[in-house]
């Protein structure tokens, strides 16, 4: 993991070798020293809008709580604070996962209560002192949240530099949208396949023809990796071929994907959604996809698009990330060529974020 390999014969560079995706110590040094030191898509802050909303998510291996305690903020504004979900009395987590309103947090163990701030408030009548439960670093985009379990970690906008100010240019409005579709699917694949697989588009020609033809225009499809962003462009459909009727109005295209399991779209029409990925062990990954609308209910149409985009672009892509967990597991797998752009320029037929994405990873781990 020291240097990136490549072919002796043409310069390519190659694949991650079979370790990488399997071995359970790397996995474990994944979650130690990439996922405990990232921001990571939690969700937005309109899941927190009236105080005493408090919602729970996964940020690596570890579950924290966000709540809204409203202190300090105008009637009905928010104050967001998060720690970890875990008692600090016998280590109980505090919190099932859900999203509920609450004034305070009540241990289901030994009933144990804190504050929506994480300050015990009091340990059935015993005095134990003053105690708070460790804090989580938050942070917003464009209204979206983010989680980092690092505290000394640099802010999100220096993490990802410029992408709020893009993504409100697509979507003016994403700071006051509402989640109204939620789907999941378990993965049988290693995290990395995932990602690398949401990062080219250079399978989607001969995969993902609706993607491909009816939500963007293919020779428009651009791929930008730049640090630890990884932007998506396209132009929206000709009225012609348009999946969907909203995509030719307002008709751009633009993902943001931040290193390393999250991802912001807009589809053409300002269809806004997310992608987020969840480990939960070397070869199993959760995937939640999410869809976010003006309004507090979905639309006939966001619902027709999602369901849309759900049968084809994203089930389509379930057997082959599968399917690649189980040949890189192969005795008789290899590491093979990546396919980058001769002119730097990464469209539907290259796939230069892989490499960008690996660079990521070594460096995450310490390595060059």
């Amino acid at each position: 993991m020291t240097a990136v390999p490549t072919t002796a014969a043409t310069g390519h560079v190659l694949g991650l070798d079979a370790a990488s995706y399997t071995d359970a110590t790397i996995y474990q040094r994944e979650l130690n020293e990439i996922f405990a030191k990232t921001w990571i898509l939690i969700g937005h802050v309109n899941q927190l809008a009236e105080p005493g909303r408090i919602v729970t998510a996964r940020v690596g291996d570890e579950s924290i709580v966000v709540t809204n305690d409203g202190a300090g903020a105008a009637p009905g504004g928010r104050n967001l604070k998060a720690f970890f979900n875990v008692c600090r009395h016998r280590g109980h987590e505090l919190v099932p996962e859900q999203t509920t309103t609450a004034q305070s947090i009540t241990c289901p163990y030994h009933a144990w209560t804190y504050d929506l701030s994480g300050r015990l408030l009091h340990a059935r009548g015993e005095k134990v002192g003053e105690l708070c439960i460790p804090e989580v670093r938050i942070d917003t985009m464009a209204g979206f949240l983010f989680a980092n379990l690092d505290a000394n970690a640099a802010p999100l906008a220096d993490y990802a530099p410029g992408v709020e100010a893009e993504l409100l240019a697509l979507a003016p409005d994403a700071g006051d949208r509402h989640l109204v579709i939620r789907r999941t699917h378990h993965i049988a694949a290693n995290w990395k396949i995932a990602v690398e697989n949401y990062n080219e588009c250079y399978h989607c020609p001969n995969v993902h023809k609706t993607f491909s033809a009816g939500v963007v225009a293919p020779a428009s499809y651009r791929v930008r990796p730049d640090g630890n962003v990884i932007r998506h462009s396209a132009d929206g459909p000709s009225q012609a071929k348009a999946a969907y009727a909203e995509a030719t109005a307002h008709a751009e295209y633009g993902s943001f994907f931040t290193w390393p399991v999250s991802s912001i779209q807009c589809y053409p029409g300002r269809v806004l959604n997310t992608f987020r990925w969840l480990p939960l062990g070397v070869d199993q990954t959760l995937l939640i996809r999410e869809w976010w609308s003006a309004s507090p209910e979905p639309t006939p149409e966001i619902e027709a698009i999602a369901d849309l985009d759900w049968a084809t672009t994203v089930a389509e892509d379930f057997d082959l990330m599968d399917s690649v967990q189980r040949g890189v597991s192969s005795r008789g797998y290899r590491p093979g060529p990546l396919i980058t752009a001769a002119d730097g320029v990464a469209t539907i037929h290259s796939e230069d974020a892989v490499p960008h994405l690996q660079q990521l990873w070594r460096a995450g781990l310490g390595a060059r």
